[in-house]
């Protein structure tokens, strides 16, 4: 996008007395936009700068026309630093001036708080924490001008949707997919609940995919020993029982290697995922959300062993952190995120409820033994005491 005095942002909003059913459609016949597109490189990535220019009257005039849809736009006029991704509503958008985020955040639209990242950058910090962020707004009790929507504040900011005397017939932002609105798929996922599975998700999936390997190494075991442990037991010589001993550790092999390339091939290839994470709606990503390779998937896979060895504390890291993310998944620089969820784009409106399969598979697996558990101590606890009644009475 070429630069200028002025910034035009699309802020995704729409006007009183307007219908975003219609409005969107209008408008991507206004900009000479596929719909599709006005959806995917506008709309779900507002608000934006969509038009850079020194010339302040034609700006105006094209806010004008798009305010006649019903679309909501204002007037920037950066001041020379660098423009800035924000995270709202759980996902990426923009670009936008620094001004337009400095404006926002004084008027109380947006938290101090909120999440931002450089154009170019792939760290997210909050607009606080920056040491060019402009300074909080003064305490309550002093009194705060209002903001004057007929004129520019400090920052030449303007409510810009106001009617123009004039409006021209429409322009064409066919080349709206700029390297700065590509961008967003350059920038690692925000943290959100409709982006990242949680804890119990994983677990379910992570059962799903414990049952379809202990099933097959359960059919290779009763393959590679019948035989061997027969003629061991029979024979009791040193030969036949040297053979038992390859033959597990035959299997051991193969079911290192086996898991090894069940989780790291599935997760690499065009599922992301293996069947238990898939059949939970969920895959396998990098930090920016686009798929692995096998490399990194090895490495996912191998870095499970230290979460288990910290008595399985990294596996439930996947239910503390913000990101979701478990030890093994910092290790590897990975998500596990839903299966809408792509990079660039906007993340699911709402997040998709646990299959009950999923809420069985967890019951079967926790509250199970921990229901034998409970019913072994009280049997145990009934014969101690038993016991010991006994033996007082003699």
């Amino acid at each position: 996008m070429s630069g200028g005095s002025y910034a035009l942002v699309l802020t995704g909003d729409i006007l009183p007395a307007f219908d975003a059913a219609t409005v969107w459609p209008r408008l991507a016949v206004y900009l000479r936009l596929d719909a599709d597109k006005l959806q995917a490189r506008l709309v779900a990535r507002a608000p934006l700068t969509i038009k850079q220019g020194d010339d302040l009257g034609k700006l105006q005039t094209l806010a004008s026309g798009i305010a006649a849809l019903g679309a909501e736009t204002e007037i920037c006029a950066p001041d020379g630093r660098g423009d800035l991704f924000v995270v709202l509503a759980g996902g990426a958008r923009g670009p936008v001036p620094r001004v337009f985020v400095d404006d926002r955040i004084e008027r109380g639209l947006w938290p101090r708080s909120i999440q931002v990242a450089d154009v170019g950058s792939s760290q997210w910090q909050a607009y606080s924490a920056r040491a060019d962020s402009a300074p909080p707004p003064p305490p309550a009790e002093e009194p705060v001008a209002a903001f004057d929507a007929e004129a520019q504040s400090g920052r030449d900011t303007l409510r810009s949707y106001r009617a123009a005397p004039a409006v021209d017939s429409g322009h064409s932002l066919a080349a709206t997919a700029t390297p700065t609105t590509d961008a967003l798929g350059a920038l690692p996922l925000p943290a959100g609940a409709t982006i990242h599975a949680g804890f119990w998700r994983r677990c379910a999936a992570l059962g799903i995919d414990g049952l379809l390997i202990g099933l097959v190494l359960a059919g290779i075991q009763v393959m590679l020993l019948s035989g061997t442990l027969v003629h061991a037991l029979q024979g009791g010589r040193v030969e036949d029982l040297a053979s038992l001993i390859g033959t597990v550790m035959l299997i051991a092999s193969l079911a290192f290697v086996g898991q090894w390339l069940y989780f790291a091939l599935f997760e690499c290839s065009s599922w992301q995922a293996t069947p238990g994470k898939r059949a939970l709606g969920l895959k396998v990503v990098d930090d920016n959300g686009h798929r692995i390779g096998f490399g990194r998937a090895s490495g996912r896979h191998f870095a499970k062993i230290l979460s288990g060895m910290i008595f399985n504390i990294g596996y439930l890291m996947a239910g503390l952190t913000a990101r979701k993310q478990a030890l093994h998944d910092y290790v590897a620089s990975t998500l596990v995120v839903f299966r809408a969820v792509e990079p660039g784009n906007p993340p699911p409106a709402q997040r998709p409820p646990m299959p009950w399969y999923g809420w069985l598979i967890n019951l079967l697996m926790f509250g199970l033994p921990l229901a034998v558990c409970a019913v072994a101590l009280v049997i145990l606890g009934g014969a101690s005491t038993g016991l010991l009644s006994q033996i007082s009475t003699h």
